[in-house]
């Protein structure tokens, strides 16, 4: 059954099928469909709009986890990110990943945290590409330098992390947890997993996502050239043994970033 309803659907029209369904995913009682439609509208969320890569029924959505579905929300006439907690999570609220994005919002890093209840998060919407369709569109004169220049950027947000003690936690996972802007921006988003208790991996991280494993890295080689691989490893020991400094302008030198 193909959807009926308006993409875009007024706070007071998500009781009803087949937008409650998402709303108190996957178990929508009575109880929790209201509970969640009240703290909405408490933080100042006027209507859901149901598009984005995932198809979940005959709805969309902006990204599923094991903590909540994202969506795409107005509130006080801006356009919003709106992540709201699944009813059979294991966490019993949003709290800790709203800490967590604060934290990384104080390191400059990720979407701007806006509001949270027990069940509903609030944040900036930013728009982009994942990493491997980003690098897919990519096409002509420039290319090389555009890479770079936003692979600079992005270690440097990871190391900003790693200075401020946060580690995301699922950087080796970039595709699903890094956008990229029109203006070539990086965006690391999905604080859920984060923690101020690990030890710190964000920069290794994304430098082995980029250049030393899986199918994206081979496809990062293919265009911009071969690393040395042996150098590469030295250089992140040299960084997550506490020469951070040293670490990163030695991986930078040696991807000519």
């Amino acid at each position: 059954m193909a959807e009926t309803g308006p993409l875009i659907v007024p706070i007071d029209g998500l009781d009803r099928d087949p937008y409650r369904g998402l709303v108190a995913y996957p178990s929508p009682t009575p109880d929790a469909v209201e509970s969640r439609i009240s703290q909405l509208t408490d933080l100042g969320i006027t209507s859901l709009e149901f598009q984005g890569p995932l198809r979940i029924g005959n709805l969309s959505a902006l990204g599923k986890g094991v903590v909540g579905l994202v969506f795409s929300g107005m509130a006080d006439e801006e356009h919003v990110a709106v992540k709201i907690r699944r009813v059979d999570s294991r966490r019993s609220s949003m709290s800790r990943e709203a800490q967590m994005i604060q934290a990384a919002n104080n390191a400059g890093i990720g979407p701007e945290f806006l509001g949270a209840s027990r069940d509903i998060l609030k944040m900036q919407f930013v728009e982009g590409l994942s990493l491997p369709s980003w690098l897919s569109g990519l096409k002509g004169r420039g290319t090389r330098a555009k890479i770079r220049s936003m692979f600079k950027e992005l270690f440097e947000q990871c190391a900003r992390l790693d200075a401020y003690g946060i580690d995301h936690g699922e950087l080796s996972r970039a595709h699903k947890n890094v956008l990229v802007s029109s203006e070539g921006h990086p965006w690391i988003l999905d604080f859920e997993s984060a923690s101020l208790m690990r030890r710190v991996n964000n920069f290794t991280s994304i430098a082995q996502y980029l250049f030393l494993s899986g199918r994206f890295s081979r496809r990062v080689l293919r265009v911009l050239g071969p690393v040395d691989r042996d150098d590469l490893v030295r250089s992140l020991r040299l960084y997550k043994a506490g020469r951070t400094n040293d670490g990163f302008e030695a991986v930078a030198k040696m991807l000519r970033l």
